[in-house]
């Protein structure tokens, strides 16, 4: 009997793994809707000349200078089309290795728009030597939805991850040349979802030797979860004179311990013996990890009103190799469906990802400045890996923006990036009819506005 468990589990995976939402940053699940400054000016920043509170993430040692008491705070709007096209015929028969789905049928994902807000305040000490700063934004997070009959619904039909880093941070400045700046990172995942179908007749046939083939209606399954996790960031920035600025960022890796529940509704035939009736709850715990990366920025003034900024990321996504689920009080049936070896945990094997972007900014008068730019950041999962719940395709976007000087103290941002996701093809088949072949591409509407208080007093 439990081998005949262990060769169904490869159908139950679509229990138990978690995705991401809307990744538009640095592959996979990051998303990098840091700042309208930033975001304006082809997601740039690291080389700390934006005069934008958000440094504090970005570049602590960059609060060095910004003069006085500085504050900001900014909503994004991210509108994501997603979009699936199946490349195979499938009938969706126990024979078959993908989801039943007509040649071209199309996935029927549904428009995400989701809202993200972040806020930083910076203050200085000794006449601008030193500096401190505390800032809430979300660099990572993802939000996909794909239909309950799509022929993806076995490996995700809703996912969320939202997550918020708080960050204070000081910073030193040592000479007109050199500054320097630490912060320390609080990731909290306030919600972690992922839904999908099970097939539960596919299943049945598999864990019953052939003897249960009556056709069974889909089960649900929902996996939510949160949990939080500690980090550092550190940065540098390097003036040699007042035409050239240079800044180097490092951001630590992060496990963030997530805990929650796997819940499956629906469940018949043998696998509602198994599972002691249509629905089964248990507790889980999972890893999530935030990639260490090292970003260098550099700044070009040509004369006083103009800047010009490249900046180069490389994030390294190694410790999210694997994700594995742990489930407490199985019995060993069903610890043999939920725990195959082979596949939980599950292999991702991320690549190691570079991400560019070069943003030009103009002060065309003393109230009003424009900016823009362009930007690249690659995919970090490979074929054998791909998760449509992540939907981890390489990305271009053209951005623009805006500051206008309400008045001496307030001032407003505004930015706009069209991003354009390059189409991958997956074919990932799979026993009892549960796989999937076809192509992924998508397309995101950003829209980002803030206010930023200045002021000449400091503590």
């Amino acid at each position: 009997m439990n081998n005949r468990l262990q060769t169904a589990a490869g159908a139950m995976l679509a229990l138990t793994l978690g995705g991401r939402a809307f990744a538009l940053g640095t592959a996979s699940y990051s998303s990098e809707l840091i700042s309208t400054r930033s975001l304006g000016e082809g997601a740039t920043g690291v080389a700390g000349t934006q005069n934008d509170p958000i440094a504090v993430y970005t570049n602590p040692a960059a609060m060095t200078a910004l003069p006085g008491t500085q504050a900001t705070l900014g909503l994004t709007y991210v509108n994501d089309s997603a979009a699936y096209a199946s490349g195979v015929a499938s009938s969706g028969g126990l024979a078959q290795n993908y989801t039943q789905a007509a040649l071209g049928a199309r996935s029927g994902a549904r428009a995400t728009s989701v809202v993200v807000p972040n806020f930083a305040a910076t203050t200085q000490f000794l006449d601008g030597k030193l500096a401190v700063g505390l800032a809430a934004v979300s660099p990572y997070g993802l939000e996909t939805h794909f239909d309950g009959d799509s022929p993806l619904r076995y490996q995700s039909t809703d996912a969320r991850l939202r997550i918020v880093d708080v960050t204070p941070s000081v910073a030193y400045k040592v000479d007109d040349l050199f500054s320097f700046g630490a912060g320390v990172d609080y990731y909290n995942t306030l919600e972690g979802d992922l839904e999908k179908k099970i097939n539960v007749q596919g299943a049945n046939y598999s864990i019953s030797g052939g003897h249960d083939a009556s056709p069974r209606a889909d089960a649900n399954s929902a996996l939510t979860g949160n949990g939080d996790g500690w980090g550092y960031h550190l940065g540098t920035t390097i003036r040699p004179n007042e035409r050239h600025q240079v800044g180097i960022v490092y951001h630590s890796a992060v496990n963030i311990g997530l805990s929650g529940q796997q819940k499956i509704t629906g469940l018949s035939g043998t696998m509602a013996s198994i599972f002691g009736g249509s629905d089964f709850i248990a507790n889980v715990t999972a890893p999530l990890y935030m990639p260490q990366n090292l970003q260098i920025g550099y700044a070009y003034m040509p004369n006083e009103r103009t800047q010009i900024e490249v900046d180069a990321a490389w994030y390294d996504f190694y410790a999210a190799r694997q994700f594995g689920v742990v489930f407490s009080g199985l019995t060993s049936n069903q610890s043999a469906v939920l725990n195959d070896p082979a596949s939980n945990p599950r292999a991702f094997n991320p690549r190691k990802t570079l991400n560019f972007g070069l943003g030009f900014d103009h002060k065309c008068t003393d109230d009003f400045e424009g900016r823009a730019g362009v930007a690249y950041e690659a995919a970090s999962q490979p074929e054998t890996a791909f998760d449509p719940a992540f939907s981890d395709l390489p990305r271009y976007a053209l951005t623009a923006g805006a500051s206008y000087k309400i008045s001496r103290a307030l001032s407003a941002d505004f930015a706009y990036e069209a991003v354009f996701f390059h189409g991958r093809s997956i074919n990932a088949p799979s026993a009892l009819g549960s796989g999937y072949s076809g192509n992924f591409n998508n397309f995101a509407n950003i829209i980002s506005a803030s206010l930023t208080y200045r002021a000449a007093a400091h503590l």
